[in-house]
């Protein structure tokens, strides 16, 4: 493939984006790796996007049927179901994510994700037990370099970890989900190799302290009592007691033992504020919350992300604001031109997002558009 600059006029079906589109506002039109179809050249014409970059075949080579294409902004549609009465759409064949699950990508992700989390368990183990952790630190990035590798881009790593199922996600997975999202954080923070590097560690020892709590009291299903409860927020402190002397970074240390405080200074163990709690700290306190909301149930199907960024914007002084945004607006834009089902039945395509409101974007169906931030009884069901 070269890439070569076209007039939005002259683009045809097929092409692929090569780099970001957006309004002259600031507002993403496609995101790089679209493949292009009529509806979206036509988006671009109507907000008067004069060129883009795109990927062009060269002699011999084939261009991608749009119809096929993998990346979530051209994933294949179902087949559409005739209109009902009352002229609301249901869901015919797989699912988006439901669709990712059958990926073969899908498929190698899980297997390097499984043979990872059981080296994981002796590696942190080997962590506490330690003094000179260089090597197990070498070996932990590694495993998690092997998961990375596996993916596209950060959007695609965050739909393979929805898509997980069947795993322990309390300590050793939960930690591992929590250090993969911190790193998709760093790269949309522009952070450099080194620091990534770091902030990876620390989303990967940030609960290290559960292991000195009992499991039956990790694992037990039913309320805790008193004491039990106050044995599970002792694990911050703890964590940090247990890296405290290793040779390791500080920000990895402040990590365990600040994942838990919150920017208004109602978090745990300290009731730190805002500017008392280290960059990473703030950062790992966001993947920590996230994939607790995502993975919360082990067997259910992948949680629509508008409704888990909803919940963060209801939530949102509680961690470091400029994190917080940035996270949501980008994994939110790298949904538009997805097609959803909304909660009144009908099917939507996402246009546009809603700087305010993330979560409740603008979206069109084949009769009208919905500006959701002012559809209050109206919210993304699902993605399809």
């Amino acid at each position: 493939m070269k890439t070569k600059k076209m007039l939005t006029a002259n683009l045809r079906p097929g092409m692929i984006a090569f780099e970001d589109t957006y309004t002259s506002n600031n507002q993403l039109v496609i995101q790089s790796n679209t493949t292009l179809t009529p509806e979206i050249i036509d988006k671009l014409k109507y907000y008067a996007i004069r060129s883009i970059k795109v990927s062009i075949p060269e002699p011999g080579e084939e261009i991608p049927d749009s119809s096929q294409a993998e990346a979530p902004q051209a994933a294949a549609s179902h087949t559409e179901p005739a209109p009902s009465a009352d002229n609301t759409a249901t869901i015919v064949g797989p699912t988006y994510f439901e669709r990712v699950q059958e990926s073969a990508e899908f498929q190698t992700f899980r297997k390097n994700f499984s043979s990872s989390i059981e080296s994981f368990k002796d590696q942190l183990n080997d962590i506490v037990t330690k003094t000179n952790v260089s090597e197990v630190v070498d070996s932990m990035l590694k495993e998690v370099d092997n998961i990375i590798s596996g993916t596209r881009n950060a959007l695609h790593l965050l739909d393979m970890l929805q898509c997980l199922r069947g795993f322990d996600d309390l300590t050793y997975a939960h930690s591992m989900n929590v250090a993969l999202i911190c790193d998709v954080i760093g790269s949309w923070l522009n952070l450099s190799k080194e620091d990534r590097k770091i902030l990876l560690l620390a989303g990967l020892l940030h609960d290290i302290g559960k292991l000195r709590i009992p499991p039956e009291i990790i694992k037990k299903p039913g309320k805790l009592t008193d004491d039990e409860f106050a044995q599970i927020r002792s694990h911050p402190q703890l964590g940090y007691d247990i890296l405290k002397h290793k040779n390791l970074d500080n920000r990895v240390k402040l990590a365990a033992l600040q994942h838990h405080e919150r920017f208004d200074g109602g978090g745990y163990p300290k009731h730190l504020t805002g500017p008392e709690i280290s960059y990473f700290s703030a950062i790992v306190a966001i993947a920590d919350v996230y994939e607790a909301m995502t993975a919360n149930r082990v067997y259910r199907k992948g949680i629509c992300p508008f409704k888990v960024i909803g919940m963060l914007e209801k939530e949102q002084n509680l961690y470091e604001p400029s994190i917080l945004y940035m996270f949501m607006k980008r994994t939110i834009e790298a949904y538009i031109n997805t097609d959803v089902l909304l909660s009144n039945g009908e099917k939507a395509k996402v246009v546009l997002l809603n700087q305010n409101i993330i979560s409740r974007p603008i979206v069109i169906t084949d009769v009208k558009a919905y500006d959701l931030s002012k559809e209050p009884g109206i919210e993304i069901e699902t993605l399809i």
